[in-house]
């Protein structure tokens, strides 16, 4: 769902877009290293990193799209600095996440081991499925059109993300303790994480489109990941009482919210080109690499800052 913006805004959102690749490169390394701080303030005897340990699960789906869509452009020649920067940053994140969630990381705010078996067991899948993806992604060659390898790791990324999203699941209804975070916080917290990943696979379907790489497969998952980012965005500010999504709790929340909507609108014309089979040239593929890191980038922002708001009241 659009929201109308005044020319001023558009001006500003366009300037945004300006950013450097290596801008965006820099805002991607940050993700997956913020987290609310502030455990010592805390009651540590009920909080062991809850509203954390949902964020960086979620971070993992992200990561799996977010690697398909940098080797994609690698394969094509399309900002390649950028590109393997992208795809050397996630590949590190994950093996630091995936190693928080099992073995805790004070500086995630994620303290102690996990123990509950039915969680370790899907941590331990997941790094099963990972592994050969990466090894796959990372032999990439640069301008290589290679597009049989491209479509063996989208084809292999779909059961990684489910994997993905099975352990935020899981993690989300293990940690969703009313005593350390409240079941609307750790609602918050996942709708907005997960608006980080339908950007990465928004990032990944434009690519295989313009590609030719499953091509009708693509284009159904850009529009429906087009719709879901849509309405989950007009949900996170505006409300959705029905669901339980509460409006923007903050300031901050809401000015956050505000920027993405605006970065979301500017690359609604190349969504529609893609989606039409309209080609896309290398500066315009460039142009949406970059738009989605933005974005990605933009709502982990949201993500943490709502992690940050569900510690106020302990």
């Amino acid at each position: 769902m659009s929201h109308k913006t005044n020319p001023k805004t558009k001006l500003a959102a366009s300037r945004r877009f300006s950013l450097s690749g290596l801008t965006r490169v820099a805002s991607v390394a940050a993700i997956g290293f913020c987290a609310a701080t502030g455990v010592s303030a805390q009651n540590i005897a009920t909080d062991v990193g809850a509203s954390e340990r949902i964020n960086i699960a979620g971070q993992l789906s992200t990561l799996s799209q977010r690697t398909i869509a940098s080797a994609c452009n690698l394969n094509s020649g399309i900002t390649v600095r950028e590109s393997q920067a992208v795809l050397q940053i996630s590949a590190e994140q994950f093996t630091v996440i995936s190693d928080a969630l099992l073995k805790g990381n004070r500086r995630m705010g994620v303290l102690g081991e996990e123990t509950r078996a039915r969680t370790l067991q899907v941590i331990q899948t997941l790094n099963d499925e990972w592994g050969p993806l990466l090894a796959q992604a990372t032999d990439t060659a640069v301008a290589a059109d290679d597009n049989d390898q491209i479509k063996s790791l989208a084809d292999q990324s779909e059961p990684l993300l489910e994997t993905a999203n099975i352990l935020v699941s899981e993690i989300t209804g293990q940690y969703a303790d009313p005593v350390a975070l409240l079941h609307a916080d750790a609602l918050l917290i996942d709708l907005s994480g997960r608006q980080r990943t339908l950007a990465a696979q928004m990032s990944k379907d434009v690519c295989l489109i313009a590609s030719g790489i499953n091509v009708e497969q693509a284009q159904a998952d850009l529009a429906r990941n087009s719709k879901l980012f849509s309405d989950t965005l007009s949900a996170l500010r505006n409300g959705l009482e029905s669901v339980g999504v509460r409006p923007p709790p903050t300031p901050r929340i809401e000015e956050g919210l505000q920027y993405a909507v605006e970065e979301w609108e500017a690359i609604q014309p190349i969504l529609a080109q893609a989606q039409a089979g309209e080609e896309l040239d290398p500066a315009t593929r460039q142009r949406v690499f970059f738009a989605f890191l933005g974005i990605e980038a933009r709502m982990n922002n949201v993500t943490v800052l709502y992690d940050k708001n569900s510690k106020l009241g302990l």
